[in-house]
C-alpha cells in the first residue's frame, strides 16, 4: 500500500489564488501578515506562497474576524493560546504515556525491588547477658 505524501505544508498558491480560495482581496492577506497572524513562505523571487495549512490557517482567522468579531489583536492572542493548549496537551499525554509506562519499563528489576527483605536483628545488652556471654 503506497502512502501518499503530506503536502499540507507545501508552498503552492501565490496571493491571488490564495485570496480567491478565501473570498477575499489579496491586501487582506497582506495585512494579515503585517499583524504578524501569517508567514507565507517567499519564492526565490520574492511572491508570497501559501501552502494548505496557511489556507486553513486564514479560513480560521476568517471566521474570527467575520463570524465571531472579534477584532486582529484577538485574534492573535486566541491563536496564541490555542497553540498554547495544544502544546500542553501533547505534554500531558506524553507524562500519561511515560506515566502508565513507567513500571512495565522497569520490568523484572521492579519485581526483585519489592520482593526483598531486609531482616534487621538488634542485639542489645541484654541480649549477649541472657546468651551467657
Amino acid at each position: 500500500m503506497r502512502r501518499m505524501a503530506d503536502t499540507s505544508n507545501e508552498p503552492r498558491y501565490q496571493i491571488g489564488m490564495a485570496a480567491r480560495m478565501l473570498d477575499c482581496h489579496p491586501q487582506t492577506l497582506r495585512l494579515y501578515e503585517r499583524e504578524g497572524l501569517i508567514e507565507p513562505h517567499r519564492s526565490e523571487t520574492g511572491f508570497r506562497l501559501y501552502c494548505e495549512a496557511d489556507i486553513q490557517l486564514l479560513k480560521r482567522i476568517q471566521s474570527l474576524t467575520q463570524d465571531l468579531g472579534v477584532n486582529l489583536a484577538g485574534v492573535h492572542v486566541i491563536l496564541n493560546l490555542l497553540e498554547q493548549v495544544s502544546r500542553l496537551t501533547e505534554e500531558v499525554d506524553c507524562l500519561k504515556r511515560q506515566i502508565d509506562e513507567g513500571p512495565k519499563a522497569l520490568g523484572p528489576a521492579l519485581e526483585v525491588r519489592r520482593s526483598r527483605r531486609v531482616r534487621i536483628q538488634i542485639q542489645g545488652p541484654e541480649s549477649e547477658d541472657a546468651n551467657g556471654k
